[in-house]
């Protein structure tokens, strides 16, 4: 008999595929916040951009805050602090909090070399840091997923958490450090950050997958199938987002509804491998309802599409068996023993067919074999 959590053994273990799609984001090309004039700039304030202009960062430093003191309502002084003084410390909070100042005083005035208003240039500047730390942290989950090293991913997170600390209106940030602290061992961060994405971006595709397979790996498989089917609903071609929420209805005992949800599956894919695994499950299932006639049709669909593919031929002879069609399932056993002359498995199931046929003999030959094979 199929192991009842053959389904998910498949789609897992056989064709594994990645839990997550690649994330990138292109990093912001902006003008540096430059020499423009605040009306009559007072001498701190001059020396300052000096200061700036010749990478003198200490003097800067010194002389912009000195600036603040005597132009306290001046936002282009708070927005250069922010940029030159925290922002290249990676002081990301007070960063933050002098741009939130500068906002505060005058949203809308002007900076007048870039002819822009202070509100879009924090924006930018927000923009153009979250973007290259992000790219910064994806390097080392990347490097974490060739090498598998907790120390690197460890990085990882953190260089997401600080991501996530300098702009935290941007959802994907909390989607992939999800899956860092999922990898990590913990769950309870991992379905937070999850949600939080998922929250931000109620109409993002990864979003609700990513949080749909994290709540299905903690066993809240009913709550997941709603994220996982918006997914499906966003894209209804993706096939990985089908196949998960077949999956689901499986786990769930919804085998019907699975079936269902494999078929709209096969009608969308293009790919042969992929397709022949769709096939494959979906004999599985249909096997499983008693379903034998569809099971074999599925079972031979998935081993046209992939000749390769013994476990397609293994489901065709576990079929023809449970339908007690003894004389077609030894032949697939046959065609297995020719195919793997090694496993133990093929000639078990031969022996039980050859005994539901009365050939005793014929039965014991083949249980002797898988034995001296180790079965």
């Amino acid at each position: 008999m199929i192991n009842p959590n053959f389904i998910g053994v498949i789609i897992d273990k056989k064709r594994e595929e990645s839990m997550f799609l690649n994330f990138r984001k292109q990093i912001l090309l902006l003008p540096v916040l430059s020499l423009a004039f605040w009306g009559c700039p007072t001498q701190e304030y001059t020396s300052a951009k000096l200061y700036i202009q010749n990478e003198d960062w200490e003097k800067a430093e010194e002389f912009l805050h000195k600036a603040l003191e005597v132009e306290p309502d001046n936002p282009e002084v708070m927005v250069q602090i922010g940029y030159h003084v925290h922002a290249k410390k990676g002081e990301w909070d007070q960063m933050n909090e002098m741009f939130d100042r500068a906002i505060a005083t005058d949203p809308d005035k002007k900076i007048l070399d870039v002819s822009r208003p202070v509100k879009e240039m924090v924006k930018n500047y927000r923009s153009m840091f979250w973007a290259d730390n992000y790219n910064n942290a994806v390097r080392l989950f990347n490097d974490y997923k060739g090498t598998k090293e907790k120390l690197t991913l460890e990085k990882a997170a953190q260089k997401f958490e600080e991501t996530a600390n300098i702009d935290a209106s941007e959802g994907q940030t909390y989607s992939i450090l999800a899956t860092c602290y999922f990898e990590l061992g913990n769950e309870e961060l991992a379905v937070k950050n999850a949600r939080k994405a998922a929250d931000m971006m109620p109409d993002d595709f990864q979003a609700n997958l990513a949080l749909g397979q994290i709540l299905s790996r903690v066993g809240e498989k009913e709550e997941s199938v709603i994220y996982v089917k918006k997914a499906v609903e966003l894209d209804p071609s993706n096939t990985l987002a089908i196949r998960q929420l077949a999956t689901l209805y499986y786990d769930l005992g919804d085998k019907e509804k699975s079936v269902e949800t494999f078929e709209a599956a096969i009608k969308t894919e293009t790919d042969k491998m992929r397709k022949s695994d769709l096939y494959f499950n979906l004999g599985v299932l249909n096997m499983q309802l008693d379903n034998f006639q569809d099971a074999e049709d599925a079972f031979m669909y998935a081993y046209d599409l992939n000749p390769d593919d013994t476990e397609a031929l293994v489901g065709m002879a576990q079929t023809f068996e449970n339908a007690e069609k003894w004389r077609r399932a030894s032949k697939f056993y046959r065609e297995l023993i020719a195919l793997e002359p090694d496993n133990p498995e093929h000639y078990k199931g031969m022996a039980r067919v050859l005994i539901k046929q009365g050939d005793m003999d014929g039965a014991t030959r083949y249980f002797e074999k898988s034995k001296k094979l180790g079965g």
